[in-house]
């Protein structure tokens, strides 16, 4: 039986990898000569920190000062295609149904993110994620721990919500996020990314099931 719920959420409850990728991809002009391609993206930069994908993109560690500029620069970007008229302005289908199970179930539950603050922020009042979570349960990118496929941000929801990682479920869209997951010892863990390799999944081990999302799913999950 499942004790505690972890979630990510980009790409997870939020389907903004587009928006990300297109921003970095612009982003990628400025900070090096060779155009970002997605398929690189893919390879290198999915599910990673900003300290990550800007390190990568430069060929070097960035000083905080250059690290905080760029961040600051790629997350306008990205907010502002999420705020604009054709930007995304809802979970993930079925996500709201999902929460709406779960909530009463008491069973612990937050959100583990490698976005920093101001885009929790963000979320929160975007999306009105208060209906769910509270803001200070949430584990995102702080700068103190690394990103995936490091278990660190898992290992720290867990301790948030009291549960061991054995009890936990987490959902998942990246293959970097799976091996964090595992790396934590999480004790389910769900995919709900339909592009996903399945031989690929099956190499990193420990994956409960594969889903296309979240519509229809209900608690029994958690069983």
């Amino acid at each position: 039986m499942v004790k505690g719920v972890i979630f990510d959420f980009n790409g997870t409850m939020f389907l903004d990898s587009p928006l990300h990728e297109r921003a970095w991809i612009e982003m990628a002009k400025k900070l090096r000569t060779k155009p970002l391609g997605i398929e690189e993206f893919y390879a290198n930069l999915q599910g990673r920190t900003n300290l990550q994908i800007i390190t990568y993109l430069l060929g070097r560690q960035p000083s905080a000062d250059e690290l905080e500029s760029i961040t600051e620069e790629k997350e306008l970007l990205y907010r502002t295609r999420c705020s604009a008229s054709d930007g995304l302005h809802t979970l993930a289908p079925g996500v709201e149904s999902f929460l709406n199970q779960l909530k009463p179930t008491g069973v612990p539950f937050t959100i583990a993110t490698g976005s920093y603050r101001p885009n929790v922020e963000f979320y929160f009042s975007h999306l009105h994620l208060e209906k769910w979570f509270r803001f200070d349960d949430v584990i995102y990118d702080d700068g103190t721990y690394p990103g995936k496929p490091s278990p660190d941000i898992f290992l720290k929801a867990a301790d948030k919500i009291g549960v061991k990682p054995a009890g936990c479920l987490v959902f998942e869209d990246s293959y970097a996020g799976i091996r964090s997951a595992v790396a934590a010892g999480i004790g389910r863990i769900v995919t709900v990314e339909r592009s996903l390799d399945a031989t690929k999944v099956a190499q990193i081990g420990s994956v409960f099931a594969m889903r296309d999302g979240f519509v229809g799913l209900g608690i029994d999950i958690l069983r």
